[in-house]
């Protein structure tokens, strides 16, 4: 009985972008009629749909997207009991539209940049915005330069300071954090006070780095592997590449030094290219590389 089948206009709504196979979403009940019919919204965007079930208006309720041939489906979920409930719901705290982390990225500097023209920067945000743009990610780097960039986002914000509370770390760690992009954002967002369309898009941009952090914890404490998500440019926007590393000790188990091998997965959605995945693995001595496109004219070429 809890399920929510989505009705025919559902593909041209507003929140149409938001149902993609797998995805949990957060809905609450906006209206619904006596024949079953209903409109739910989904973060700020409305969606019609139809129901068995009879839910007041204002009933908030969480789903999972599910694909039944041309149908979209949404099927209520039970909330969790125990630890896990803790770092669900502050995951759907900051999850939101689910954008990709690359566009809210670029949407931050994009609006620090229209505000600069207007005037001077204060320093947190002039620092800030310096240090959005060197978040993009240069090929011409190579790994290490990666490596720096991903060091440099924040994603271990927090470890870093509870490492540093407890004697594991010292004042160089402890700088670094004071300096990363998420420590940034928190700055920026009290120095952009007053400045609302700033504000926001600050809010979403740490929203999302957020959001990637606890997707990991969730991904760690269930054994999957971790995926680091960066900008890269796409021509006048930012792109996401999702880099997955499988986890060091499932790589480690039970293989000799000889025998160890590294596989990784790159992915990233191009404007001109569409999406585009890369898997790799490092043997010793050979490194075996496949590439998968999806756009049939982008294949041929």
């Amino acid at each position: 009985a809890g399920v929510f089948r989505t009705t025919p206009g559902a593909s041209n709504s507003e929140g149409a972008g938001l149902l993609r196979d797998g995805r949990i979403v957060q809905a609450e009940v906006l209206s619904q009629s006596a024949d079953g019919t209903l409109v739910l919204a989904i973060g700020r965007h409305t969606v019609p749909a139809e129901s068995e079930l009879r839910l007041d208006v204002g009933t908030r309720f969480t789903a999972q997207v599910e694909a039944e041939g041309a149908e979209l489906v949404l099927r209520v979920l039970v909330e969790p009991s125990g630890d896990g409930g803790e770092l669900l719901r502050a995951l759907r705290a900051v999850v939101g539209e689910g954008r990709p982390l690359g566009e809210l990225l670029f949407e931050a500097a994009e609006t620090l940049r229209s505000a600069a023209e207007r005037h001077e920067l204060p320093p947190a945000l002039a620092r800030l915005r310096t240090a959005l743009l060197a978040q993009v990610f240069d090929p011409a780097h190579g790994g290490e330069g990666l490596r720096t960039l991903l060091f440099a986002a924040g994603l271990a914000h927090e470890a870093t300071l509870a490492a540093v509370l407890a004697g594991r770390a010292g004042r160089p760690e402890l700088e670094r954090a004071r300096a990363d992009l998420k420590a940034l954002l928190l700055l920026g967002l009290a120095a952009a006070e007053g400045d609302a369309p700033l504000h926001e898009a600050l809010a979403r941009a740490l929203d999302g780095l957020e959001a990637e952090q606890l997707v990991n914890l969730a991904r760690e404490r269930t054994g999957e592997a971790l995926v680091f998500s960066f900008p890269l440019a796409d021509g006048e926007r930012w792109a996401t590449a999702r880099l997955l590393l499988p986890d060091r000790r499932a790589r480690e188990e039970g293989e000799e030094e000889r025998e160890r091998s590294l596989r990784l997965t790159l992915g990233v959605e191009l404007s001109a290219l569409g999406p585009v995945r890369a898997d790799l693995t490092l043997a010793p001595g050979t490194l075996f590389v496949r590439v998968t496109l999806v756009l049939p004219e982008v294949l041929a070429r």
